[in-house]
């Protein structure tokens, strides 16, 4: 069963990345912002992750994956709001 939730360390793990690149991934843009889901406890979506992953292997560049992290958190916010 696949994790709904992703660590910055299982993030970087995933590309072969220090633990910190997550966190300047999502400061620039190409990441959406990790989930506060308790006092020190942030996590990424999988399905958001995923999303991107998908896209770079569409051959997306930058400007597309910032674009595409924006249609993410603003359904994300939406799925709050409702």
């Amino acid at each position: 069963m696949q994790k709904p939730w992703l660590s910055d360390t299982e993030l970087a793990a995933r590309c072969g990345q220090s633990r910190v690149q997550p966190w300047r991934q999502a400061r620039a843009g190409l990441l959406p912002p990790p989930v506060k889901l308790s006092p020190g406890c942030t996590r990424w979506p999988t399905h958001e992750i995923e999303a991107i992953d998908r896209a770079r292997l569409a051959g997306a560049d930058d400007e597309a994956v910032r674009k595409l992290v924006a249609e993410l958190v603003a359904a994300r916010t939406a799925q709050v709001a409702a």
